[in-house]
């Protein structure tokens, strides 16, 4: 699939990425995985906060010896070291680091730390639930006492002192750009220029937050229509020069099929074509019991769009639609031919070995 979601994995591992701005590794360590993850991990916004410390941190291709964004990012969210450690002390008793029993050092906890925000941060709007946090942590290999201790420790102690995620200022626009990029682009595989010049911004903590989690990155936000947003981030990779390559679009309730077809056609070259769509479910490891439905689009010039930016250059796009929603841990509830959310992303969902198509 072109959609990246976490599989579980370990805290510690999933952290690390954070200072490296990777996505992390199918083949993790025994650890239980991180309650933090969010869908994906990408970029830096093009319009600069007032102050940037009180936003993400810094990510780039590849850490530097002297790279402080692990701490800077913990300071802005109002965590210090003897919290941290607090945590690390949890972690290890817990599974949660490098072993039961074996002890983490400060730079571990860390990055441990860096994921368990994430996870105060979705749960304070409505993301996720401490219970479904417990049944994936659970999922992933953690036992249900450890799981209990590290989301009580979590609730009770930790995130009382995270604070809320300062969002940048939403710059001044001039709208009334032309409805296609240079290129051909509608919207997915466009540069956020165009997106600027074309829908006005808006808020993701009020538009966003509570479908699609708080993002371990900068977001943007468009609105589309009264009841429909685009939620996105900006990748880091200097090759992909700012392009949204991956978009959520976000009805304010469910819609039908058809106007949600005709939403994601919306954001795609005028050429796309769809093709039949597939019916998916969550993978095995979820303990979810949802589905979504795929659709895949046919577009040439979504292969000349991804030319040029030097990345997955095939002529294809897809769609996943959710009834309700989705998290890293697959769908939330059944596909029932109703439509809250749209994964839109280049190139084209396909099934797996097994001929299922996941979520």
């Amino acid at each position: 699939m072109s959609r990246y979601r976490r599989p579980a994995g370990a805290a510690l591992l999933l952290a690390a990425v954070l200072a490296v701005g990777g996505c992390g590794s199918d083949t993790e360590s025994s650890a239980a995985h991180t309650s933090a993850a969010s869908e994906d991990v990408t970029g830096t916004e093009s319009t600069a906060p007032a102050d940037e410390s009180d936003t993400y941190p810094a990510q780039t291709e590849a850490a530097t010896g002297d790279d402080t964004s692990i701490e800077d990012f913990l300071a802005a969210a109002g965590v210090d070291d003897a919290l941290v450690n607090q945590l690390g002390e949890v972690g290890d008793a817990n599974n949660y680091g490098l072993g039961v029993g074996v002890e983490t050092s400060l730079e571990d906890r860390r990055r441990l730390a860096t994921s368990q925000v994430d996870t105060c941060r979705n749960v304070a709007v409505g993301y996720r639930t401490w219970e479904g946090i417990q049944y994936s942590d659970e999922s992933a290999g953690a036992t249900e006492e450890q799981a209990a201790a590290m989301a009580d420790f979590l609730r009770t102690e930790f995130c009382p002192h995270v604070a809320p995620l300062k969002e940048a200022p939403l710059p001044e626009q001039s709208l009334g750009g032309p409805s296609e990029d240079d290129l051909g682009g509608r919207g997915l595989a466009s540069p956020v220029t165009w997106w600027d010049e074309r829908y006005p911004r808006v808020s993701w903590s009020k538009e966003c937050a509570a479908q699609l989690g708080m993002p371990m990155s900068d977001p943007v936000a468009y609105r589309l229509a009264k009841d429909e947003v685009v939620c996105a981030t900006v990748p880091p990779a200097e090759s992909l020069k700012d392009h949204l390559i991956s978009v959520d679009v976000v009805f304010s309730s469910p819609v039908d099929e058809d106007r949600a077809r005709k939403a994601a056609l919306a954001l795609l070259p005028s050429d796309a074509k769809a093709t039949d769509p597939t019916e998916g479910t969550n993978p095995d490891w979820s303990y979810l019991g949802g589905g979504c439905l795929n659709t895949n689009f046919r577009t040439a010039t979504m292969e000349a769009l991804m030319d040029q930016l030097e990345k997955d250059a095939e002529p294809w796009a897809s769609a996943l639609y959710y009834s309700d929603g989705s998290t890293e841990d697959g769908a939330v509830g059944d596909y029932t031919g109703k439509v809250k959310q749209i994964s839109l992303s280049t190139g084209a969902n396909e099934p797996a070995a097994s001929g299922e198509l996941t979520c």
